[in-house]
């Protein structure tokens, strides 16, 4: 076998790194030549020695290493702050979540007491408003028996005229009405009054000569008794003083007319009657035996 060799004059001529080179490798290694350039070039003109090139890689590390151990101390540092500070956020808001638990505990307690005083209040109220009615209804009882209000309703109307015959014993007197009113009363009249005169508890009915007067105002006959209440017709013949009065009618021959009225209007009595020094309430209706001299 034969071996051909070629002159080294036909080999074509080695390439320069700039072309066989990769471009990375190269520009990283011409950016340092050149510094290094620059950094000999700064020495030798201010007249320092150049530097040890075996001590130059050395320091370089050196100072990266330091580099690297400042950064990470400084991460380390900071990765502490911001520890500490979320840390402190954190205790802050478990603070403030205990202080709005506590804040909606009060709240709770305080809504409980509130809820108790409002139903204390309303049972009061209850309480109240069951005394208000009851002490309304007792206003009007006794507006009604002392006369301070006008009164409507059914009840009964009696006509007592004297005895046709003109006779002394056959005229009737005051204490005959009063047998009758007080019958009435003791019925359960709630208003009575003597030809259209209201009866209250400070009126008297008295014979002044041979006239019969009522709130001291004269009365001429027949005499109309009208009094308001519910079953008067049969109270009234349970009332021994109706008894005592129908008996001294018919002894004495005095014309009495009975009327059931389906409604009745009584006026309220007179102001000089309202003015009361005494105030009470009784069981019964004024019983006016006594004449007033």
């Amino acid at each position: 076998m034969t071996t051909t060799t070629r002159d080294p004059a036909e080999l074509p001529a080695q390439l320069p790194d700039r072309v066989t080179m990769p471009l990375l490798a190269l520009v990283t290694r011409e950016a340092v030549d050149e510094d290094y350039v620059h950094a000999a070039r700064k020495r030798a003109a201010a007249g320092i020695a150049p530097a040890d090139p075996h001590r130059t890689p050395l320091r370089g590390a050196a100072v990266a290493t330091a580099v690297f151990g400042l950064l990470i101390a400084l991460a380390a540092v900071q990765t502490a702050r911001n520890a500490d500070v979320r840390e402190a956020s954190r205790d802050a808001l478990i603070n403030r979540i205990g202080e709005r638990q506590q804040e909606v505990a009060t709240l709770r307690e305080r809504l409980g007491s509130l809820r108790r005083q409002n139903d204390d209040l309303q049972s009061t109220n209850s309480r109240v408003r069951g005394q208000l009615a009851e002490a309304t209804v007792e206003e009007r009882t006794l507006e009604l028996s002392t006369g301070f209000v006008a009164v409507r309703g059914p009840g009964l109307r009696f006509n007592v005229s004297d005895n046709p015959d003109g006779s002394a014993p056959g005229r009737v007197r005051a204490t005959d009405l009063r047998l009758l009113v007080n019958g009435l009363w003791r019925a359960g009249a709630e208003a009575v009054a003597i030809n259209g005169r209201r009866l209250s508890t400070l009126s008297a009915i008295v014979n002044v000569g041979i006239s019969i007067t009522v709130n001291q105002s004269p009365l001429t006959p027949p005499y109309v008794i009208s009094a308001i209440g519910d079953s008067l017709p049969s109270r009234l013949e349970a009332s021994t003083s109706a008894v005592q009065f129908q008996a001294l009618a018919a002894q004495f021959g005095f014309v009495v007319d009975r009327q059931n009225e389906t409604e009745l209007v009584l006026p309220a009595a007179p102001a000089a009657q309202l003015r009361l020094r005494y105030a009470g309430q009784e069981s019964r209706g004024p019983d006016n035996l006594e004449d007033v001299p």
